[in-house]
């Protein structure tokens, strides 16, 4: 009886408490983390009351509390995270840059790249097709309309008339066999715009309505510029096609082979910038929706024992971009139309040494400048270096395949996406290096050269998406690790103030 009456003064000492707890209003019960502390009243109140037989023990109620904690307060808090999380970033939207880039600016970047992607294949057929000098002039505003009557069209055609190409190679062409290439060259200049102003308007709305974070507002910034930049080389390049003093006496009349690589590389690193830009966002929101599967995930790609592949992937990146470059070369010298065979070139697998090295492309009398000229000069050792570079980067690859496959450790370690992505990459070299014969044993044929130039472009693409796939992207890891480490500070927060209620 003694111990029944303890009890009984125990819980009357405790019920004011217990009421209290139960007429909170539902204002206060939201701002307390209502789902969390009413399944711990219900537990609480269990407990106390089934201890009728025996005396209240304060320890015993303390550590069923902290048992039931243990298997609710994280399921209840890491909810009530998530949503305390999205209202402070909607609070402070308007004032700071989120951690992470919305969802919707790297569709918008991946649709960005893929018209850079067009522009790049329709610029090649303007090339293929000899219509980059057909508009002599550089008119970003005014150029924008093509010849809207009969004396806008003779006007075009009389300053094309001036140019060294129709004097030495379409001295015949007639006005509609110039409407042609003018389109052709009128529509890559008009994409070139539309591509600039679909990138730097949506860039400004993102960056004004606080989408994107600090660090891709700045890389923003910098593909703004680069396209900016695009465009100026876009016009010095045929401004080079346009004067008898900037091609050689008696030569093809053509833009220069210097610009012509400088303007192909520029459009490929904004390709690449954007790619990349757009998979790096989606790959950290993918990540950030389960912090600790996320650390996981990139601690398993830190292990030392990917770090062979993950450099293996970088210099293929490297490889495969001065491949391209090298191709500009060819196109730019017209390279391609000599030596169309393959493995061979004449007698034997390289021409002999005294054409590679030809004096005659040496403008020093001591020869200092004989093996630089030549390697981008010389018709025929620049495409013997775009075999060898290509050769190189296949052979590379199927090196990189044939690791993936055979080693057990990267059988056990190398991540499912991994080993698709290597897949992918295989299979457009092998079509890459396909188109790349077909169109020197044909002669280089409209359709199969542009073919090959876009292969290109996959096959960079495909490298780079599996580069997302193994690289280890360390501001993210670090936002991961403050994410996980304020959830757990939240928990703590939550036990520590449901423990001081008992």
């Amino acid at each position: 009886m003694a111990s029944l009456g303890s009890s009984a003064s125990w819980a009357r000492g405790f019920a004011p408490r217990l009421f209290k707890d139960f007429s909170t209003c539902r204002q206060c019960l939201r701002t307390q983390n209502y789902a969390t502390k009413s399944a711990f009243r219900r537990q609480f109140a269990g407990l106390s009351f089934a201890q009728s037989g025996q005396r209240a023990n304060p320890t015993i109620l303390n550590s069923k509390a902290r048992q039931f904690l243990s298997q609710n307060m994280r399921r209840s808090v890491s909810s009530s995270t998530v949503a305390n999380s999205a209202e402070e970033g909607a609070t402070k939207a308007k004032s700071s840059f989120p951690q992470v880039s919305d969802k919707s600016v790297a569709y918008w970047l991946l649709g960005s790249a893929v018209s850079v992607f067009g522009i790049v294949v329709f610029g090649g057929l303007t090339r293929l097709t000899e219509s980059g000098l057909s508009i002599t002039e550089w008119r970003p505003v005014t150029g924008s309309l093509p010849p809207m009557n009969d004396k806008d069209w003779e006007s075009e055609f009389s300053k094309y008339r001036e140019s060294p190409e129709f004097k030495l190679l379409n001295p015949h062409m007639t006005l509609s066999e110039f409407k042609s290439i003018y389109y052709m060259e009128w529509i890559h200049r008009v994409w070139g715009r539309f591509v600039g102003l679909s990138f730097i308007f949506p860039a400004l709305y993102f960056v004004a309505r606080k989408k994107v974070s600090k660090p891709m507002a700045l890389r923003l910034a910098g593909i703004t510029g680069l396209i900016g930049f695009q465009g100026f080389i876009g016009w010095w390049m045929v401004k080079s096609g346009l004067k008898d003093d900037l091609f050689a006496p008696g030569s093809h009349p053509r833009v220069s082979q210097y610009r012509l690589t400088a303007h192909l590389g520029a459009a490929f690193v904004c390709y690449v910038t954007m790619l990349w830009n757009g998979l790096a966002i989606l790959r950290s929101r993918r990540l950030m929706a389960d912090p600790e599967a996320g650390i996981k995930t990139l601690e398993a790609l830190r292990d030392p024992r990917l770090k062979l592949f993950r450099r293996s992937v970088a210099g293929l990146a490297l490889l495969v971009f001065t491949t391209v470059i090298s191709g500009a070369l060819v196109a730019g010298l017209d390279a391609g139309l000599i030596y169309n065979e393959f493995p061979y070139m004449g007698n034997g697998f390289a021409p002999p040494k005294s054409e590679l090295f030809d004096q005659r492309y040496s403008r020093h009398e001591d020869g200092s400048d004989l093996w630089w000229r030549n390697m981008l000069e010389n018709p025929s050792l620049v495409q013997l270096d775009h075999r060898i570079l290509a050769t190189t980067t296949f052979t590379t690859i199927m090196a990189l395949w044939a690791y993936s496959r055979k080693s057990p450790t990267m059988k056990k370690l190398l991540p499912p996406a991994a080993r698709k992505g290597v897949h992918g990459v295989v299979a457009f070299a092998v079509m890459q290096v396909g188109l790349g014969i077909s169109t020197l044993l044909y002669l280089v044929p409209i359709p199969l050269a542009s073919a090959h130039q876009a292969g290109s472009l996959f096959l960079l693409t495909w490298v780079m998406v599996l580069g997302s796939r193994v690289w280890h992207p360390s501001r993210t890891a670090k936002l991961l690790q403050m994410a996980v480490k304020a959830r757990g500070q939240q928990v703590s927060q939550a036990a520590t103030h449901a423990a001081k209620k008992l």
